[in-house]
Formats: C-alpha cells, sequence, structure tokens
C-alpha cells in the first residue's frame, strides 16, 4: 500500500500531480532525483516522494484562464486547419427541434457545410464506405453465406489429383 505523503490531503491529488510529472517526463522533462525503476510513472513517484516537484492547486480565477487559453490555442489550430470562414450565417448541420431554418443556400450549401466538418475531424471517405458495404455485402446476395468469408469454388485441379 502507498503511504500517502503529508502534504497531500487526498490520494487522488497525489495520483494527479503524478501523473502530471510523468507526463512531463514522457515529453522530455529530466529526472529530479535518484531513482532505480526505468518507467517514467515510476519515476514521477519518486520525484513527487521525494518532494522534487512544486505542485499548488489553482484557484478558480487561474483555471478560468488556464481553459481560455485551450480554447484560444484550439480555434487558432481549427482555423489555421478550416477554410477561410464565409461572411454568410453557418447553416445548421445538426438540426434540432428549435433550429432556424438556412436562408437562400438549401442543401447545397448545407452538404458543404457538412463535408467540410468531416474533412475536419477524419471522417471523410467513412460514411460513404459503410453505405457501400452495407448495400454491396454478400449477406443481401446469399443469406446462407458466412459474415466475412467469401464462397469457395472447389478446385477442379483437386478433384483429379483425388480421382
Amino acid at each position: 500500500m502507498i503511504q500517502l505523503p503529508e502534504e497531500f490531503d487526498s490520494i487522488f491529488r497525489y495520483i494527479v500531480v503524478v501523473s502530471q510529472r510523468a507526463e512531463q517526463l514522457i515529453n522530455g522533462a529530466k529526472v529530479r532525483t535518484e531513482s532505480r525503476y526505468a518507467k517514467p510513472t515510476l519515476k514521477a513517484r519518486d520525484d513527487v516522494d521525494g518532494k522534487a516537484v512544486d505542485w499548488r492547486v489553482l484557484t478558480q480565477e487561474e483555471l478560468d484562464a488556464h481553459r481560455e487559453a485551450m480554447v484560444e490555442q484550439f480555434r487558432a489550430e481549427v482555423s489555421a486547419v478550416t477554410e477561410p470562414e464565409s461572411s454568410g450565417p453557418i447553416p445548421d448541420v445538426l438540426p434540432t427541434g428549435d433550429a432556424a431554418p438556412v436562408a437562400e443556400g438549401g442543401d447545397e450549401e448545407r452538404d458543404d457545410e457538412l463535408a467540410r466538418l468531416q474533412r475536419l475531424l477524419g471522417m471523410t471517405g467513412q460514411v460513404a464506405k459503410v453505405v457501400e458495404e452495407t448495400e454491396d455485402s454478400d449477406e443481401a446476395k446469399d443469406p446462407d453465406a458466412v459474415k466475412g468469408e467469401a464462397p469457395v469454388e472447389p478446385d477442379p485441379e483437386d478433384k483429379k489429383k483425388k480421382g
């Protein structure tokens, strides 16, 4: 059983600090204490137990600022990947009951936005493949076929060898 260091108020906070230190070690940080272990998680535990890692609980303001910085970074990455924004309204890709209808653009504009979102999420081609696979599956043609296996035709040369 792990003996909880006195500066930690709960085992959960201890685990969070050790896991974040392990992530730093995996990303190239140097070990601050001597450790007989090779795994970064155990090296991180030795660093935390040896009081070589400074940590503190963030205030709500610091936490909000950190989250806002992460959101801004994500927005910058997304805007660098996507096409330039249009000046028109963004169509409702996944409509809900209270969504406003899209003006002028119609289905073509909605399809373009859906395709853009699928490219952004790395989903291009997957929907089409699934539809093609279900339409062209062997199960639809031969209900007696075993799933995942193609029907096997007997080889005429095998008959000659046996007979």
